[in-house]
């Protein structure tokens, strides 16, 4: 998954959270702004997700939480070796680019550097997708970039939004990175 070229990689600097962030951050989407301001760094200080800040210019434009996932597959969903059903799995649990750096690729950049954090963990616990929820209004992007649907995963969320009264096409879409498919480039 090459990088934008729209978005100047050398002056991105990324850094681990190391305590709460700078008010101002806006990425348009109030959940994961208000999960940035609220819960990361709480979060972090717990050892249930790590979250990378983005700068650009000293200012914060990004950021991406991870954290460990198990993914259920059906067997249709695995390939003919696969013995399991729940497969290991590292998390793109939050993404927000700050409004000002919307629309610039940062996004993508952001993306391909989990996934190469996710490759290379791999190396080091066993570690076959990155997965993601993604609102329904951004499974393309995250298709264009090579994820797909979670089909098990996917019709348990269905009917337990059902089970809630919920609209199921509201409900984030379960999906994955082939972390053996995608080979670097």
């Amino acid at each position: 998954m090459p990088a934008s070229p729209e978005f100047p990689l050398d002056e991105l600097v990324v850094r681990a959270m190391d305590g709460s962030p700078d008010s101002g951050f806006d990425c348009g989407r109030a959940d994961q702004t208000d999960f940035l301001y609220e819960r990361a760094w709480e979060d972090h200080q717990a050892q249930l997700s790590v979250t990378y800040l983005y700068y650009f210019g000293g200012i914060l434009a990004a950021y991406a939480t991870v954290g460990m996932d198990a993914l259920p597959l059906a067997r249709s969903e695995r390939d003919p070796a696969m013995r399991y059903r729940d497969v290991s799995a590292m998390k793109l649990a939050q993404l927000g680019v700050h409004r000002p750096f919307q629309g610039m690729g940062l996004g993508r950049v952001v993306v391909g550097d989990i996934v190469e954090l996710a490759r290379d963990e791999a190396l080091r616990v066993g570690c076959r997708y990155l997965t993601l929820d993604a609102q329904p209004d951004l499974v393309g992007w995250y298709e264009s970039m090579g994820f797909e649907r979670n089909v098990l995963r996917q019709a348990q969320r269905i009917r337990d939004a059902i089970e809630h009264r919920r609209d199921p096409d509201t409900i984030a879409v379960s999906m994955r990175f082939d972390l053996r498919k995608h080979i670097r480039g």
